[in-house]
């Protein structure tokens, strides 16, 4: 609370000095202490001064008296405190200036210790008067920023009610909040939200600001100081006493550049929430402005390789080796942070590999279209989730929900994958296949396929492919009058004596001994 003025009027000169001098009128927050010698030097100072906090005036003065005083004080100062000091017989006379605004009165000879009783009344008054005003302008700052902010203005907006006030604001966010928020109760996380407002108002009122906070949403605290003509902000020392809060809560701060009219609120929140994206990707200690721009030095291009190698490893590894489904992901995320991406370009790659993951899923057979409650297919509020680690955490939570729908009792993807591969064989056998194009084909590296497929068939792919090649030169041995080394080609070898060996292996005779016998037969 600010020190209080008063004006001492009296037109005797020892009872001015007296009423000055005798009282500590300090010890009544009182600091400035004025005389006058009538009404109308009295007004003179009042209007010199802008106007003072309490008048303690006798009644009886030339030129203008006490009543008179006071009656142009409740016209043109409403908010001063008026006492009027009377004689006996001018008692009367007194309780009517009570209808004048008079306050209180005193009859000679004044009684000291029932004035300052009197004056410690009145300053209470005054003091409950502010609190009132401080209150009520508080409240209308308060709306005229949710105006402002949220385009709500009327008509009895107190901006067009001519409210001139500026603000200094700042956003403060509580890091990794869902997973804070797991470790409380509702009504807990509630008192410890309670508790990051009031921890960041104490500091900044200590330092004699006042402040107006609000959470905009969970865990987003947005603070305006207000600015008094009286006083400059001392920005550095308030941002540093404000930064030590950061540490024991585990908050991150956003500081406007300038102090701004409360017309000026809804373009700075907006630059403020702007830079609440770069927090990931600066240090822990760094200070953030609202025009704080970040270069970044790699270019943010898409994960194809990580994303094929996930799809491979969630689709076409037994379950035994699913710990490489974590690897994957683990490395993708890793991926995001080397390359400095930002929370929302995560979440727009991570919901493209999704919904690709989905796609692959949909494509198995007796598949059909899945119904769940994917994170990445929904809307991902990045001031909750605003940390790598989290939204990784919803990333993994998808995936498992993939995996838990490729139940390997209802959907062999094995077989699958197997049955799909010698469908392609046995169309393309009879030209130059190889074990890479086939493993491409079904999208698996071709070790795995190789591995896969002996494990299924019995075969490895070249004994496959061989046996295929043998039975169909067998059919055009017996059918066609075609030259064995005429077939040996059509059936896909490339050297005739290859062929014959091959075929000797699979049937125990030459192709040409294997048309004399299945003939002459």
């Amino acid at each position: 609370m600010m020190p209080f003025k008063l004006l001492i009027v009296d037109d005797e000169p020892i009872t001015r000095r007296g009423l000055r001098q005798t009282i500590y009128w300090g010890k009544h927050q009182i600091e400035f202490v004025e005389t006058a010698m009538d009404g109308l030097d009295a007004i003179h100072k009042i209007n010199d001064m802008g106007g003072v906090d309490l008048v303690l005036s006798d009644v009886r003065m030339p030129n203008m008296d006490g009543l008179q005083l006071a009656s142009y004080l409740q016209q043109h100062y409403p908010k001063t405190k008026t006492m009027l000091i009377s004689g006996y017989d001018e008692f009367a006379y007194a309780k009517k200036a009570m209808q004048s605004g008079v306050k209180d009165y005193l009859l000679k000879p004044v009684d000291i210790g029932e004035l300052e009783l009197k004056v410690e009344k009145l300053i209470s008054e005054i003091e409950e008067d502010q609190q009132i005003k401080d209150e009520l302008q508080k409240s209308e700052i308060k709306n005229a920023i949710f105006q402002q902010i949220y385009h709500t203005t009327d008509n009895n907006s107190p901006l067009q009610l001519g409210l001139n006030v500026r603000v200094y604001p700042f956003v403060c966010l509580v890091k990794d909040y869902v997973q804070q928020a797991q470790h409380y109760s509702k009504q807990d996380m509630e008192i410890f939200l309670h508790n990051i407002k009031q921890s960041i108002e104490r500091v900044a009122e200590e330092l004699g600001f006042e402040t107006i906070s609000m959470y905009m949403s969970k865990g987003l605290l947005f603070t305006c100081l207000i600015q008094r003509r009286d006083r400059e902000f001392d920005l550095e020392k308030l941002i540093e006493d404000v930064m030590k809060q950061a540490t024991y809560y585990s908050l991150s701060f956003v500081w406007s550049d300038s102090v701004i009219a409360i017309a000026d609120i809804k373009d700075k929140y907006s630059d403020l929430l702007k830079v609440c994206k770069y927090f990931p990707l600066v240090g822990e200690n760094e200070i953030l402005f609202s025009n704080y721009k970040l270069t970044r030095p790699i270019a943010q291009s898409y994960p194809h390789d990580i994303e094929k190698e996930l799809m491979e490893v969630l689709y076409h590894v037994e379950w035994k080796e699913s710990d490489q489904i974590q690897s994957h992901v683990e490395k993708l995320f890793l991926y995001f942070k080397t390359n400095t991406f930002f929370l929302d370009e995560v979440k727009d790659v991570c919901t493209q590999i999704l919904n690709n993951l989905l796609k692959e899923y949909e494509g198995l057979p007796g598949i059909k279209a899945v119904h769940a409650d994917f994170h990445y297919q929904q809307s991902i509020d990045l001031l909750l989730f605003n940390s790598y680690a989290l939204l990784q955490q919803l990333f993994e939570q998808d995936i498992e929900r993939i995996r838990e729908k490729l139940d390997l009792k209802t959907v062999e993807k094995a077989d699958w994958l197997v049955q799909q591969a010698q469908e392609y064989i046995q169309s393309y056998f009879r030209s130059a296949i190889k074990v890479q194009e086939v493993a491409d084909v079904i999208n698996v590296s071709a070790n795995y396929f190789s591995t896969l497929f002996k494990q299924k068939t019995g075969d490895n792919f070249n004994e496959y492919v061989n046996r295929l090649r043998v039975e169909e030169a067998k059919s055009l041995l017996v059918n066609t009058p075609f030259k064995v080394s005429e077939i040996s080609k059509q059936v896909g070898f490339r050297e005739y004596k290859y062929f014959v060996h091959v075929f000797k292996k699979f049937s125990g005779v030459t192709p040409t001994n294997y048309r004399k016998l299945t003939v002459s037969e």
